[in-house]
């Protein structure tokens, strides 16, 4: 590869969640590192003003060894350049600037910097100044306009907080944007403050489970139980709410067939009242289970043993349920607007308008109760061609070069 590429994961790293930006930020690293890429991912250093390595830790929740020293290489203190260095950073490997690191430092100007992440405008702007005035080039994947169009359902984002983020991505070189809709929002919010406008191009995601190679068989059919799995934050534009209560209409109109509705998704700090809700629904209707939090092995583990997906969401910047459930040859029922009909529109799915429990509803029923359909859509999930995250990465790697 003519230039390195660096990732700026300062929240991923720190984390052990699994959020849909979380999961994007470890399947690039993870496909850049299968394309052979030299991908470094790195920090920003609020105290230093720049960018540094990453501690073994941080490595390991990117899914990455971690094995690495935590000294500078001590060959570089044969070298009086980098004297300063060792004394400023007392010889550790992560408090060390990279434009001044021993193993980066030549590199690194010649290199890209993305990020992937949502963050602060202020963060944004901190980072593009540094790299640009390092020499290295900047993009960033854009994952959605959601706060600023919506910003009742984005409770802990103000629609100012995220102005000022796509305000800031402007100054990126360019923006990979994860879809048409998030590459026409952005582009139509920059065109409306007149900003610049950085080269906008769509780079959708992949499917890929990592760690689970795709499925090719369908899961045998039962006559026992229909085992449906929700994957999503507890977060307003989920909608499970209306989940729930379409499951409960569904189940009382197939009620010869057993059925199961399994939730996995964090609370959402900003919205307590959406899991009081689960807890209370959980309590009385032993059909209904909340798996909040689960590592990654568990989740795949749901995947494998459902029999279909639902993923109630209205509005997204991409979906990433919707083709999980495919990779894992399992239908999904999801909404018929925006980019989820977009990701459905090829097979495996049934839409719906999700903001109708009604209608939702007879989704489930249909699903659960015309085992024939239900087959149908699997064998149309098998079928579908779908992006692994080494697919990803090619891809951003030739719009890099490309720039």
């Amino acid at each position: 590869m003519p230039f390195p590429v660096y990732l700026d994961v300062s929240n991923t790293a720190v984390s052990n969640g699994h959020t849909g930006i979380q999961a994007v930020v470890r399947g690039l690293i993870a496909g850049l590192s299968s394309q052979g890429c030299g991908v470094h991912p790195v920090r920003w250093s609020f105290k230093r003003q720049c960018l540094t390595p990453l501690k073994s830790k941080w490595e390991r929740n990117l899914g990455l060894p971690g094995g690495k020293s935590p000294w500078l290489p001590f060959s570089s203190l044969l070298d009086p350049r980098f004297w300063t260095v060792w004394r400023k950073a007392r010889g550790m490997n992560y408090k060390t600037p990279l434009h001044r690191h021993p193993a980066h430092r030549e590199q690194f100007k010649e290199g890209w910097l993305i990020l992937p992440e949502l963050m602060e405008g202020r963060h944004v702007r901190l980072i593009i100044d540094h790299a640009k005035n390092q020499g290295m080039r900047t993009a960033g994947i854009f994952h959605d306009a959601i706060p600023w169009h919506h910003p009742e359902m984005v409770l802990h984002w103000t629609r100012k907080q995220h102005a000022e983020y796509m305000m800031a991505f402007a100054d990126l070189d360019v923006v990979m944007a994860v879809s048409h809709q998030a590459a026409r929002h952005f582009t139509e919010f920059s065109e409306q403050f007149g900003g610049p406008l950085p080269v906008v191009k769509v780079c959708g995601l992949a499917a890929e489970i990592i760690g689970q190679e795709r499925e090719t068989k369908l899961k045998p059919p039962t006559d026992q139980v229909v085992k449906i799995l929700c994957v999503s934050t507890l977060e307003p534009r989920k909608n499970h709410t209306r989940v729930i209560e379409a499951f409960e209409l569904a189940s009382s109109r197939l009620a010869g067939r057993n059925m199961e509705l399994h939730l996995v998704g964090a609370v959402y700090k900003s919205a307590p009242e959406i899991a009081a809700f689960v807890r209370t629904v959980t309590a009385r209707n032993p059909a209904i289970f909340w798996h909040e939090a689960v590592g990654a092995g568990e989740l795949r583990a749901f995947y494998r043993d459902c029999d279909f997906t639902v993923f109630g969401s209205w509005i997204e910047g991409f979906g990433l349920p919707v083709v999980e459930s495919l990779w894992f040859g399992k239908p999904c029922l999801c909404s018929d607007q925006g980019v989820m009909a977009e990701n459905a529109a090829a097979g495996g799915c049934l839409t719906v308008e999700t903001r109708d429990v009604h209608a939702l509803a007879a989704g489930i029923e249909k699903l659960a109760g015309q085992p024939d359909f239900l087959r149908s859509l699997g064998e149309h999930a098998l079928q579908r061609k779908l992006k692994s995250w080494d697919d990803y990465a090619a891809e951003v790697l030739g719009i890099l070069k490309a720039n």
